[in-house]
């Protein structure tokens, strides 16, 4: 059923734990773990035993999505509106004025198969983040296979770092209720019927305090034939990431790939500066600065912005080219054989690289657009990882010494294990061939 944890109180969840959720409590409410304003959740899981929430389905039913509830924090930060109540939740409230609260640590957990559906428009997110202030640490967490949102800040001032967000039902990461935070390092996968790498609203009317995420280093990988058909959302409307309602913010550092259509849709602006020139942008949260340099590369002929309704002129300019993701199919969904979402050395991702604000010790400096450069994060974190869809190992030339691959593998050239020496593939591995080595061989593994 619905675990709520009272203010004063402390949840701590150890390193490696594991916790298996019912679809249904048997009246209808899906089982959720909620974080109540004042108290505090001690989830610090590690990159070797990560905390996992996830369903009590067989495993031969997964993935799915919409199996149980999800993990809920709400907290005494600043929204508009105070106090507020969450989706799927009835009975609690959040908001306030305590800006730096902490409510906790997210650290190396992982949000399964959940949002279920309770009713019309009253859908569960994979994790929520509610009026949650900024001493609150999320870092390295993962929502896969969530029907509703994967990320929701509604208001609050919580940072999150090195998020990943796979093929949700709705909308991967969405802000909105005056939410003023940080964001860097999110990887976001949104399949064929996915439907928004971001939705960020502030409020129709104009309330204060205005929404301002500050999103830096992102990767939002779409589906080039994909088709919103989220069950949870008001509003379908076809393209990789969406803004409105007046928000404002700064984005800056992305790659958007994969796009079918539009990459960025806008509508309902207001009075915020919408420009490309952040020197000239004006006070926060009063502008919504988008850089040129961030890339947005799809299908022939996409849209690169589009005002919807005529209020959000402005952005116009964006790197139109291939951000040479080492293997990244166009039809990127969850059945893909495997992915590598890092850069080639190189390539555009590491060319007119945006300065990160500088004012705080929050975002870090990088030489390279997106969520990744050398380092591939997700590793033993992420549902990918577990489910050995990261092909992060490349193999070409001699194998010398014995070996085993327990990831998916990428050959790039014809590889050949020597005399005397054992080559071990692990149950499950998948082995991506390339067509061409680069001089006309055909990649092959010889024993």
């Amino acid at each position: 059923c619905q675990v709520f944890v009272q203010s004063g109180v402390t949840l701590t969840i150890q390193p490696g734990v594991t916790i298996l959720s019912e679809a249904d409590d048997g009246s209808g409410l899906a089982p959720a773990l909620v974080i109540l304003p004042g108290a505090t959740i001690d989830a610090a899981g590690t990159a070797d035993k990560p905390i996992t929430f996830t369903s009590t389905a067989e495993a031969s039913e997964l993935p799915d999505r919409g199996l149980w509830g999800g993990l809920i924090v709400m907290g005494n930060a600043p929204t508009y509106g105070s106090p507020q109540t969450v989706e799927g939740i009835t009975g609690q409230t959040y908001g306030g004025t305590d800006s730096t609260e902490s409510s906790g640590t997210l650290q190396y957990v992982r949000v399964w198969y959940g949002g279920s559906v309770i009713g019309e428009n009253n859908e569960i997110n994979g994790i929520t983040l509610a009026g949650v202030g900024s001493g609150t640490t999320v870092e390295y967490c993962e929502v896969a296979f969530n029907l509703d949102d994967g990320f929701e800040m509604f208001g609050g001032t919580v940072n999150l770092k090195y998020i990943s967000a796979l093929f949700v039902g709705d909308d991967a990461i969405d802000t909105d209720q005056g939410y003023q935070g940080k964001i860097q390092f999110a990887y976001v996968m949104i399949g064929t019927s996915g439907n928004h790498g971001v939705e960020m609203d502030s409020q129709s009317d104009g309330s204060t305090p205005r929404s301002f995420p500050q999103v830096y280093s992102a990767t939002f990988v779409h589906h080039l034939d994909g088709v919103p058909a989220s069950v949870s959302s008001d509003d379908l409307r076809e393209a990789t990431l969406r803004l409105r309602e007046k928000t404002g913010g700064e984005f800056g550092n992305m790659i958007v790939t994969n796009v079918p259509s539009t990459g960025v849709l806008q509508n309902d602006c207001g009075s915020e500066t919408i420009t490309h020139d952040l020197s000239s942008a004006g006070t926060s949260p009063n502008y919504l600065w988008f850089s040129s340099q961030n890339i947005i590369f799809g299908a022939s002929g996409i849209t690169l912005y589009l005002d919807d309704d005529g209020t959000c002129a402005g952005l116009t300019d964006a790197v139109n080219s291939d951000p040479q993701l080492t293997l990244m199919p166009g039809e990127a969904d969850e059945d893909s054989p495997g992915f590598d979402p890092r850069p080639v050395s190189g390539g555009a991702a590491y060319s007119d690289v945006d300065s990160v604000p500088s004012d705080d010790d929050f975002f870090e400096s990088t030489s390279y657009k997106g969520a990744f450069d050398t380092t591939l994060w997700l590793e033993d974190l992420s549902w990918l990882s577990d489910n050995m869809k990261l092909a992060s190992t490349e193999a070409c030339g001699d194998i010398t010494a014995d070996t085993t691959w327990s990831t998916s593998v990428r050959m790039t050239c014809q590889v050949f294990v020597q005399s005397g020496v054992t080559l071990t593939i692990q149950p499950g591995v998948t082995i991506l061939s390339e067509a061409d080595d680069g001089s006309g061989l055909a990649p092959a593994l010889v024993i």
